[in-house]
């Protein structure tokens, strides 16, 4: 029994055509195809790298303008290559992968400058920890903070300070990715 919204035809093998909905539109269609993942990231990769070069460089809260720019262009260049649609959800997939691999490089980054640079690294965290230190009154706030002064306090706030890092560019790849695929179908509409 056929519903009002399958549509089924015999082919000429005399079996029936596998049923789709009426109602599934071509971008639904080519939503539901999938990313290129490999062709993807030859566009996220460098886009990615050259985030971490101009963030590190320029400004920590550079991080907000370029990952999302880079991204955006990592999209329509993936446009360009493969024109069919893509979903809100998938543009966030994407962001998250553009996200994760500019927290990925930014590690390779950082660890390659902590072996190298290790002591200069420890000397201005305390430093600045002492600093922080000197100016809360609170002697529980002293307290934590002088905590994180030794060498376990140290490697504890760089883990955190690193998840933290991980996290952010996540939720802003993540909301990017979103936000760039559902305001290219609104600028399409027009």
């Amino acid at each position: 029994m056929e519903t009002p919204q399958e549509e089924t035809t015999a082919s000429d093998s005399g079996l029936p055509a596998p049923s789709l909905p009426v109602s599934a539109l071509p971008s639904e269609l080519s939503a539901a195809a999938g990313i290129d993942w490999k062709y993807f990231l030859r566009t996220a990769i460098p886009l990615a790298a050259l985030t971490d070069v101009l963030t590190m460089t320029l400004h920590p809260l550079a991080l907000f303008v370029f990952l999302p720019a880079n991204l955006v262009w990592a999209i329509s260049r993936y446009k360009r290559h493969r024109p069919l649609a893509i979903g809100s959800g998938q543009g966030a997939r994407m962001g998250a992968l553009m996200g994760l691999l500019s927290f990925a490089l930014f590690l390779v980054y950082f660890l390659v400058g902590l072996i190298f640079l290790h002591a200069q690294y420890r000397d201005t965290m305390i430093s600045q920890i002492h600093q922080i230190s000197a100016q809360n009154p609170d002697p529980q706030v002293q307290q934590m903070l002088q905590w994180f002064a030794t060498p376990d306090g140290l490697i504890a706030f760089t883990v955190f300070a690193l998840v933290s890092f991980l996290l952010i560019c996540l939720a802003l790849g993540t909301g990017s990715g979103a936000v760039a695929i559902a305001l290219g179908k609104d600028r399409k509409r027009l």
